[in-house]
């Protein structure tokens, strides 16, 4: 069997293996019963998996059988599965002090900040602060995403039944295909949605871990192990706690230079620029994180995380010598297009066996830091090594031209007029007046930005993956953000409607829960993903002349002149930057010796859901608020016989430059900004544990876990990197606050 297919099918089955749990609480009926099916394959589940792939899998037995098999393993694939489940588990946490282990736990996603440890709170042992994600698809509604107490059991099993009959229906849906690699994709994609909100495991475990997240850290491990002797398959499997064979590489990427790259540049198109130079980082993360896995031909299921420019990705022990070699191609393309203003930090480190497993606790009965947490701690601290030693792994020729002098030095005529660097004049053919003066790339941003505007799908499409990159030479900067995307081995493209997506991509990504199920029920793609995506631009609802004489349509991003102008009481643009405190502290430190693979991904994964979900939905709830507040203004006048052209119109006021990871960073009207930010704090407290009263104010959410941000108030002429530098001060300084 090919190396790639064999890693790809092990990815499956590991991703697959529990399938069988959603199909027994959805009260499916296996092929087998009782003794029969637990002789067979170990556990009732097994035999639902089993009977459920036999249905619907288009890859046969090479799948069905490793997935099936994983408690009576037989076969070289059965044992990766085998290893695999082990490992992400790496064992599942107690229940509740003091409670029989035989007491099955709520049949809900026990919400992972109910266990978190922060500020020396901690509610894992108290179940009356437990607070459950509902048993919906996942979809950005304040149903859906915030937790509250479970509910009764017979309410519970006749939810998960309808679940498991739409979900076997869109799983059959999923079209045939020769190649894994998408189906696996797609298949990913639709745990997601239903597996998200799902306990892994809940008779005689904490049910804090989705069955997404630890079907998805299977498959990544499998992925990693099915290149390992069956012997050593079979110890790992039984004795991981004492194993110390090397069995995955922890690979960690950081985009350097992002803060100089998104605010050095002056005010001329800052309002669709910065929009897209922010969001140009996000699908460069997004295109280096694939970059590395397809160098390493590892699946997407082996991306632990990526966003905030930032991916982890979990690769094989023996990858570490190839990682130079990628961040080499990386620095190459990165600096023909940015010439050295930005880098990707790339660096492994090994983890054994026993790494994945809960430790034993110390002689005095308190638990000890997790392994993995101190793994997570020694990337970050090679990560950072490799990141103040930028563009050292390209040859020594290569550097003379990276410490040479750059262009013709001080040429105002190609000096582009936004960024500030050089560029070759006539490079692209500019129509509009106020463009003259910008590089390829500065305007490739602008139209980004602009695109984003209604954007619903963004569209990806492989290319052929480049074997080599050409060396670096001192010539002048590449093209815009598709060119860097190309040279990575992707097309991507930016619409509105579903008609306008090419036919032939490899995936696309909604951007919003209509956009999702337009193209879900059209069944336009091999691979649809609901992509967490920020999206908030305001829009000039008329014509707009500004100051200096530019002219705006009605549709345009509406510029920070205007969103200054139309704050109520002074003229004030706000900026708002904020984070959440202490994070990397709360990944080390706040799930102790709990902090499996699987639970730290569920984290992430949590954190993502809010800040680069739920943010945005909050942020287009206030634009919603401010067209509704004017059109009533304009009934009003009507009914008494006044022209509207006499009413005060404000529109939209906010504007979401950055919101992912666990910060953010949003632009636009004073007074609005003001309260939006208010707006995110109760809805962190909320999504923590925190609950409504009866007059719509949030009481408790875990007192540990916090956002600190800064307010800046500037006027509409304000240098914009200047204005960002502000609100980070002021979100520095509030950090020093007691809470």
């Amino acid at each position: 069997m090919e190396e790639k297919n064999k890693v790809f099918l092990a990815a499956l089955a590991g991703l697959l293996h529990d399938v069988g749990k959603f199909a027994q609480r959805g009260a499916e009926r296996g092929s087998l019963q009782g003794k029969d099916a637990a002789q067979m394959y170990g556990r009732y589940h097994a035999m639902l998996t089993a009977d459920f792939l036999k249905e619907i899998l288009p890859f046969g037995d090479d799948v069905r059988l490793p997935a099936a098999n994983h408690h009576v393993p037989q076969s070289h694939l059965d044992w990766v599965v085998k290893a695999a489940d082990v490992l992400s588990a790496g064992e599942r946490a107690d229940p509740p002090q003091g409670e029989d282990d035989r007491i099955a736990q709520p049949r809900q996603l026990l919400s992972i900040f109910s266990v978190l440890k922060a500020d020396d709170v901690c509610w894992k042992d108290d179940k009356s602060k437990w607070r459950f994600f509902p048993l919906k698809k996942l979809a950005l509604d304040e149903q859906v995403i915030f937790p509250s107490t479970n509910l009764p059991d017979e309410q519970v099993w006749g939810i998960y039944e309808k679940m498991w009959a739409d979900f076997k229906k869109e799983a059959g849906a999923i079209k045939p295909v020769t190649d894994i690699e998408p189906y696996l994709e797609a298949m990913l994609a639709l745990i997601q949605r239903y597996g998200w909100c799902m306990p892994s495991a809940y008779y005689r475990a904490r049910p804090d871990v989705s069955l997404y997240d630890h079907s998805r850290m299977t498959a990544a491990l499998a992925a990693c192990l099915a290149g390992l002797p069956e012997n050593d398959l079979r110890r790992i499997a039984k004795n991981a706690e004492t194993d110390e064979t090397e069995v995955a590489l922890l690979v960690g990427g950081d985009v350097s230079g992002v803060q100089e790259f998104i605010y050095t540049i002056t005010n001329k198109g800052a309002t669709s620029a910065l929009r897209g130079r922010s969001f140009y980082l996000q699908l460069l993360t997004e295109a280096a994180a694939r970059f590395v896995l397809r160098e390493l031909g590892l699946p997407y299921t082996n991306l632990i995380y990526g966003g905030g420019g930032n991916f982890y990705i979990l690769a094989r022990a023996e990858d570490k010598k190839q990682l130079p070699e990628i961040r080499r191609k990386l620095s190459r393309i990165l600096y023909k297009h940015h010439q050295g203003d930005l880098y990707i930090a790339l660096e492994g480190i090994p983890l054994k066996a026993k790494d994945f497993m809960r430790p034993e606790k110390s002689q005095d009965g308190k638990e000890q830091k997790h392994p993995l947490s101190k793994k997570w701690g020694e990337l970050a601290r090679q990560v950072a090594v490799v990141k103040n030693q930028r563009f050292s792994e390209l040859e020594p020729d290569e550097l003379k031209v990276l410490f040479a002098p750059q262009g013709h030095g001080g040429n105002e005529e190609t000096q582009c007029v936004v960024c500030g660097r050089e560029y070759v004049p006539g490079e692209q053919d500019v129509q509009d007046e106020k463009d003259k003066g910008k590089c390829a790339a500065c305007l490739s941003y602008e139209s980004l930005g602009r695109d984003l505007r209604d954007a619903r799908y963004i569209a990806w499409k492989l290319r052929d993956h480049p074997k080599s990159v050409a060396p670096i030479k001192a010539d002048m900067r590449g093209g815009g953000w598709k060119q860097v995307l190309n040279h990575l081995g992707f097309d991507v493209w930016v619409k509105d409607h579903l008609g306008d997506v090419p036919k032939d991509v490899s995936w696309v990504w909604a951007v919003s829960d209509d956009a999702f199920e337009d193209a879900h029920k059209a069944k336009a793609f091999p691979v649809l993903v609901r992509r967490l995506l920020v999206n908030v631009t305001p829009k000039l609802s008329e014509p707009y002349t500004s100051d200096d004489g530019e002219q705006f349509k009605a549709g345009d991003i509406k510029p920070f002149e205007k969103l200054a102008k139309d704050s109520q009481g002074i003229t004030r643009l706000g900026v708002f930057r904020a984070d959440v405190d202490n994070l990397g502290k709360l990944f080390d430190e706040g799930l102790g010796a709990d902090a499996t693979l699987s639970r730290i991904a569920s984290l992430s994964f949590h954190i993502s859901l809010f800040f680069e979900g739920w943010v945005g939905v909050a942020a287009k709830g206030f634009n919603e608020r401010r067209q509704k507040e004017d059109e009533k203004r304009k009934a009003e006048a009507r009914e008494k016989g006044k022209s509207e052209k006499d009413v005060p119109l404000y529109g939209d006021a906010l504007y979401a430059i950055y919101s992912g990871g666990d910060d953010l960073f949003f632009v636009g009207s004073w007074d609005e900004v003001v309260e939006f930010a208010w707006q995110v704090n109760e809805d962190l407290k909320r999504y923590t544990g925190g609950q409504l009263d009866e007059k719509g104010f949030v009481r408790g959410g875990h007192p540990g876990i916090h956002i600190s941000g800064g307010v800046a108030l500037v006027t509409e002429k304000y240098p914009l990197a200047k204005a960002a530098k502000d609100a980070e001060e002021a979100e520095k300084a509030a950090k020093g606050l007691a809470w």
